[in-house]
């Protein structure tokens, strides 16, 4: 398997212009890059990609500055600053050989509960944690009669057809994996419409592929996954992890 750290964001809502990029947020003797990489060793992944936009040579610099001694690859998005993160993804997806394990550069977990999801999940499924479905910002994914994936929903609440056609599972929370196979076709149903899908997030294309292709959910039940966009998330993530230091 490989993976994908997605990075190429400024994370302006942040407000953190100590540093580099969001992603250097400090845990104790570690940061969130140093923890997904580390997390990454464990697993064994054969190559990690690197997407990288703002502070890109700053970035590049610290990572390789870690000394982790694994394989890492730097994919510069020169056009990050007016595109959504799915061409970031399609980015690193276009360079993979094998397959693919996709994380969002600003999501804080605790170390078992990634690398049970890295192990035992499906080959194409994303990782879900219990949220309120009135949370208007958040990715919630919605799921069809048969328990696959059918849709993801972010920057809106779900409409009243939406909550009487599927079934709410939860909120993706940034992590996600796919075949080869999968990988493959996802680019090419990007290419077909690169000029529509280039300034989308995610959720909006992976909505589209779940129509034909086949996506489990994974629940997370245990407490300690956090999305950071603000300095009150981080702060959340930050007391969290003081308090479960075992995690």
């Amino acid at each position: 398997m490989q993976a994908i750290i997605l990075l190429a964001g400024y994370g302006s809502r942040l407000k953190r212009d100590d540093l580099d990029h969001k992603c250097q947020l400090p845990f104790g003797e570690e940061t969130l890059l140093s923890r997904q990489l580390d997390s990454l060793k464990e697993l064994g992944v054969t190559k990690t990609f690197l997407i990288l936009g703002h502070n890109k040579d700053r970035l590049k610099r610290y990572a390789l500055g870690l000394g982790l001694d694994m394989p890492l690859e730097f994919i510069e998005n020169e056009v990050y600053a007016s595109t959504g993160n799915t061409l970031s993804m399609i980015l690193g997806l276009q360079k993979i050989s094998e397959d693919v394990l996709i994380l969002d550069g600003d999501v804080f977990y605790p170390r078992k509960i990634f690398l049970d999801y890295a192990r035992q999940s499906a080959n194409n499924s994303f990782a879900i944690v219990p949220t309120s479905i009135d949370d208007e910002e958040c990715s919630k994914v919605l799921l069809k009669k048969e328990g696959t994936i059918a849709a993801f929903i972010t920057k809106r609440l779900l409409t009243v057809e939406e909550k009487a056609k599927y079934q709410f599972a939860g909120e993706a929370i940034g992590f996600f994996k796919l075949s080869k196979d999968s990988a493959d076709r996802f680019v090419d149903m990007y290419q077909q419409d690169e000029s529509r899908l280039d300034k989308t997030l995610w959720e909006i294309p992976f909505t589209e592929f779940a129509q034909f292709v086949e996506i489990a959910p994974w629940s997370i039940s245990e407490p300690g996954c956090f999305e950071i966009d603000t300095q009150e998330d981080y702060a959340k993530a930050l007391a969290w992890s003081k308090k479960h230091p075992e995690a």
